[in-house]
């Protein structure tokens, strides 16, 4: 799509948004623009819906989000030129999000960053466990040792990557951010043996490597000092005793009290998770699938990722991947069965594209493209998911990163079990293709 082509999507989002006054704040994740609205009642979703280029508009735990494809992020750079950085940080009042709302924005604010360097990580680590279980590379050698360690950086250097996108959600400077992170990981503190000391308090030895959580409440505890120190020290100063104030109070704070509790809690959650796992097995698997469509389509599917960076964290391992692959693939194989029934030659190509876009692992397309206009296919996608999910979890297919799914992340699944994920891919696109002919649905004739 053409740059002039992004300018007219812009001024026609913009004008159906209520102005650029109305715009309050702007991001985008993978395939959506996010709109925070100062008065929500004032844009026109229904309109957006027929904008050319969109391929679909929702509003979801109070933020409008603009379905726009693999092309958000071009068209991003547009948008966000048009719109003003005023609007990007002024809040006259009138919008008050929930607190569950700001939790869920929160989350995606803190790993669709994150995401793409997680993504990359976990498949060149997968493709070099696959290599060496195959007896392609030497375990040994000097390039395998070089490769794993460009993979592992990521994941061991997690919470300076978290720090930086934490920063931006809850408003501090992200270097600050960044510096509370590498104390954590410093290897002063990384190399002790035993428990050691500030201020007279004791520092608990706590390893925060690949860690999620404990850095991002730190964060937050960060931003509330930062916020005070500069309310209380006069400007003239506050640029050079405002930083040194707030390492000086979090550090020590996070070392002593929020770092070892936080993380403590964190493994009770991934525990939980892994618990729950191996105890509901199948229909486990199979609930969580049927409902993970669901969630993608709501938006709700970022409060996994944290959940699977800390099972990866705990465990070496996820188990959530292989069921969020089969509900993708189901997802996958209800958009290629509407292209099959549909009658109408235009949508046949959009649900086809859109059903290939999906199996590879961005399902938006399909999702508010094709299933939420038929509404009924949605039923073969749970369908789907619910019975590739069951045979996953009943086999135990595990992750060895996170990276999108089914298709493009499959390195992540090479090993002894990857013909049983390939079997689970399978299963759901089947299954889903086969219910959603059953259950039939009304078709449409899209606006030109």
């Amino acid at each position: 799509m053409k740059k002039n082509n992004f300018e007219e999507m812009s001024k026609r989002i913009i004008e159906l948004a209520g102005g650029i006054e109305n715009i309050r704040k702007v991001s985008h994740c993978f395939t959506r623009l996010r709109l925070d609205l100062h008065e929500l009642e004032k844009c026109d979703t229904e309109g957006m819906k027929h904008i050319e280029g969109v391929k679909g508009c929702v509003v979801n735990s109070g933020q409008v989000q603009v379905i726009i494809g693999k092309e958000v992020e071009d068209l991003f750079q547009v948008f966000s030129q048009m719109v003003t950085s005023d609007s990007e940080v002024k809040n006259d009042g009138k919008t008050e999000e929930k607190l569950v709302n700001k939790i869920l924005n929160g989350i995606a604010g803190i790993f669709i960053p994150v995401f793409p360097a997680l993504a990359a990580s976990g498949l060149l680590k997968g493709i070099l466990l696959a290599l060496n279980f195959g007896g392609v590379v030497d375990s040994t050698g000097n390039t395998y040792t070089m490769l794993m360690m460009f993979s592992d950086a990521v994941f061991y250097f997690l919470p300076i990557l978290l720090a930086f996108s934490s920063a931006k959600v809850f408003g501090c400077k992200p270097t600050l951010a960044a510096v509370l992170a590498c104390i954590l990981l410093h290897p002063t503190y990384t190399a002790m043996t035993e428990a050691s000391s500030v201020f007279g308090l004791t520092v608990p030895i706590v390893s925060y490597s690949s860690t999620v959580f404990p850095i991002i409440v730190g964060v937050f505890i960060l931003s509330l000092i930062e916020k005070g120190c500069r309310r209380i020290i006069p400007k003239s100063f506050s640029g050079l005793f405002t930083p040194l104030i707030c390492i000086v109070i979090t550090a020590p704070v996070m070392l002593v009290v929020v770092g070892p509790v936080v993380n403590a809690l964190s493994d009770i959650i991934g525990n939980i998770v892994i618990g729950l796992y191996n105890k509901t097995g199948a229909f486990g698997g199979a609930v969580f699938g049927a409902v993970y469509p669901f969630m993608v389509f709501t938006g709700l599917h970022h409060a996994v990722v944290p959940v699977e960076l800390q099972s990866l964290a705990a465990n070496g391992y996820d188990p959530l991947l292989a069921l969020c692959a089969s509900a993708n693939a189901a997802v996958s194989g209800a958009a290629l069965m509407v292209a099959f029934d549909s009658k109408n030659k235009e949508f046949k190509g959009l649900s086809l594209s859109s059903g290939i876009t999906a199996l590879i692992g961005t399902t938006e397309p399909a999702l508010y493209g094709v299933l939420g206009i038929l509404k009924r296919p949605f039923i073969g996608a749970a369908a789907g998911g619910a019975a590739g999910s069951a045979f996953m979890a009943a086999f135990r297919i595990y992750a060895t990163g996170i990276g999108p799914v089914p298709g493009a992340g499959a390195a992540l699944f090479l090993g002894e079990k990857f013909v049983l994920y390939l079997a689970g891919i399978v299963i759901s696109v089947v299954v889903a293709m086969l219910v959603t002919h059953f259950v039939k649905f009304e078709d449409v004739k899209l606006e030109a």
